[in-house]
């Protein structure tokens, strides 16, 4: 197996690196610029602009047809490009991407289902950041019982009326607008009367409100929806009521996003646990000297490696048409489970005085912080669940 790059992905290495140079201050590459402003207005304007800087020299969307804003370039490039922004400490992610739910997720899922007056109006505005969105999956008694969901979406002519709550959404503070499971037939068996919709968050009956984590930080939100009318026409994604197979595919995509990508970011993170275990002394001696960190983080380096191979698999697969399918969920359970255990190394180095530090005090944000990332796209115990149904063909 040749594991290479291209020539042509490596002459695209060098030219995103040298625009990285220059777009990326190096105050932002340190681990706690971002923790110390997170929710400011500082915050959000400085990645507003980098994203309207990003489309505009051709580095958002790499792989998206040219026709929608993209650069119409390989899964290879793409695999370069998560690559380097993640060397470069961008802020892309989950977590500081204010476009990644829209060119993550709900991008390749219009591509596949949407219509081509939605490609044509939603798909460009995605990429410049001129439309922020958030998903909207979740609620206060579905969160891994998706198909569970109560939020009601009533017709009414040419209009459906939205009421219910969505929880635990990303980025719902900043966001324009949600893509979102809304239940259309209440009396259908509960994988069907679903439907995809797409919710302009500054209609009437909306409201939005922050949610605050154990870290502080506040990247989730939860939003009420009080018999919000919201057209019909454009904002349906597949049919009405077959809503689940378009929810399948965005959970398979949103499983196995980037592993190549998430290599490097939870490399770096394990970077600084090993610097941190270097200066910090246990026992009378440096952390990084005693055999059971070491061991562990011979085990976190192994699982980032499978992580990597995992990434250029996927390459492969999406490069040839398939679909992940179940695969996906292998990968998620992967990444989830390397990061987690990367944060508890680093939150073990330190010790609970450690956390406290102003050195140390990223270590430990990431520590609270990577416990809600765990059930993103669903829980450990929903992937087993997958690879052993789907993969496994185990019995139930």
């Amino acid at each position: 197996m040749d594991l290479r790059y291209s020539s042509a992905a490596e002459r695209f290495r060098r030219e995103i690196r040298r625009w990285l140079e220059q777009s990326v201050p190096a105050r932002w590459r340190h681990p706690r610029f971002w923790i110390d402003r997170d929710g400011s207005e500082e915050s959000l304007e400085l990645r507003r602009r980098w994203e309207k800087d990003r489309f505009d020299n051709g580095f958002a969307g790499v792989d998206w047809p040219v026709e929608f804003g993209g650069r119409g370039a390989d899964h290879e490039i793409r695999a370069v490009h998560d690559e380097e922004m993640a060397r470069a400490r961008a802020p892309i992610g989950p977590f500081l991407g204010l476009t990644y739910l829209g060119t993550a997720l709900l991008g390749p899922t219009l591509l596949r289902y949407g219509t081509d007056v939605q490609k044509r109006t939603i798909l460009p505005r995605i990429l410049s950041g001129d439309t922020i969105w958030c998903q909207g999956f979740s609620e206060p008694e579905s969160g891994s019982d998706l198909a569970g969901l109560s939020t009601s979406a009533r017709r009414d002519g040419d209009v459906l009326v939205v009421s219910g709550q969505k929880t635990w959404t990303s980025l719902a503070r900043h966001a324009d607008a949600m893509f979102a499971l809304v239940r259309t037939d209440p009396k259908a068996e509960r994988r069907r009367g679903i439907t995809f919709l797409l919710i302009d968050l500054t209609l009437p009956g909306v409201q939005v409100r922050p949610i605050r984590q154990m870290s502080g930080s506040h990247e989730f939100g939860e939003e009420f929806f009080d018999e919000v009318r919201v057209p019909v026409d454009g904002n349906v994604v597949g049919r009405i009521d077959d809503g689940w197979a378009v929810a399948r595919y965005l959970l398979s995509v949103e499983r196995n996003a980037s592993p190549i990508s998430q290599y490097v970011e939870f490399a770096h993170e394990l970077d600084d646990v090993i610097a941190a275990a270097r200066n910090t002394r246990k026992d009378g001696r440096p952390a990084i000297e005693h055999p059971r960190i070491r061991a562990r983080i011979a085990r976190c380096r192994a699982d980032l490696e499978l992580l990597r191979v995992r990434g250029y698999h996927t390459i492969s697969r999406t490069a040839r048409g398939q679909d992940l399918g179940a695969d996906a969920s292998v990968t998620k359970l992967l990444w989830s489970q390397t990061r987690l255990a990367i944060a508890d190394l680093g939150a073990d180095v330190l010790g609970a005085d450690g956390q406290l530090s102003s050195d140390g005090g990223h270590l430990g944000w990431r520590h609270l912080h990577v416990r809600g990332q765990r059930i993103a796209g669903g829980t450990a115990q929903i992937q087993r669940t997958i690879i052993a149904r789907d993969l496994l063909g185990l019995p139930r």
